[in-house]
């Protein structure tokens, strides 16, 4: 007779954070893993004024607010960067939301420059049975990376404003991407809108 012993599965290990806000987070080790501000933060442990020991969490920035902080580690999961904007209410701070990632180590997320923008959207393009004939070759989910990169890149002062023409060129194409309605849903059009609309009033 063969006896089958099961043993019990090990202990799940988490961690609490408090935000200043005082609500407290709790993540396992594999969420913690995910975003290196706070893999720093536990490494670090009572080394720092980081971890209150009696009560046992963790103290985050006072710069870290509670409902952008979910959000983050919701964007563990996403499958790819255009999720950040169209899963982004538009009551949220895009600015604030990439500037919380890059500052918690999420990512990092790689932006997109002008010629990246030419060659992932407006390069696909196809010759048809007559000459002069072209069709519009896309990936909706390839090119919605691309311009939500590009965005990213508005946020991140990373194109030269000083430049007419580079401007005229990032003017083009966010019109391009605010009126392509089939290409482009409803809150990824909103929160470029929202980037360039504060980038160019800068401009003023």
């Amino acid at each position: 007779m063969i006896i089958l012993i099961s043993h019990p599965p090990p202990p799940l290990i988490t961690k609490t954070f408090r935000l200043d806000s005082s609500q407290l987070v709790t993540l396992t080790e594999d969420q913690i893993k995910e975003i290196p501000h706070l893999a720093a933060l536990v490494s670090a442990g009572t080394s720092f004024d980081s971890i209150v020991v009696d009560q046992g969490y963790y103290l985050l920035d006072s710069h870290i607010d509670y409902h952008y902080f979910l959000l983050a580690l919701d964007s563990i999961s996403f499958r790819s960067v255009r999720e950040i904007f169209t899963r982004l209410d538009k009551c949220y701070n895009v600015k604030a939301t990439i500037a919380l990632f890059d500052f918690i180590g999420i990512g990092p997320i790689q932006s997109s420059t002008l010629e990246g923008v030419e060659a992932n959207v407006f390069w696909k393009f196809k010759l048809g049975d007559e000459f002069g004939q072209y069709t519009f070759i896309y990936e909706p989910s390839h090119i919605q990376d691309t311009a939500v990169r590009f965005t990213i890149g508005i946020v991140k002062e990373e194109s030269d404003f000083s430049n007419s023409k580079v401007i005229d060129q990032i003017y083009w194409f966010v019109m391009f991407f605010l009126s392509a309605h089939q290409l482009f849903e409803a809150h990824l059009r909103y929160h470029v809108h929202k980037i360039a609309f504060l980038y160019f009033v800068r401009l003023c």
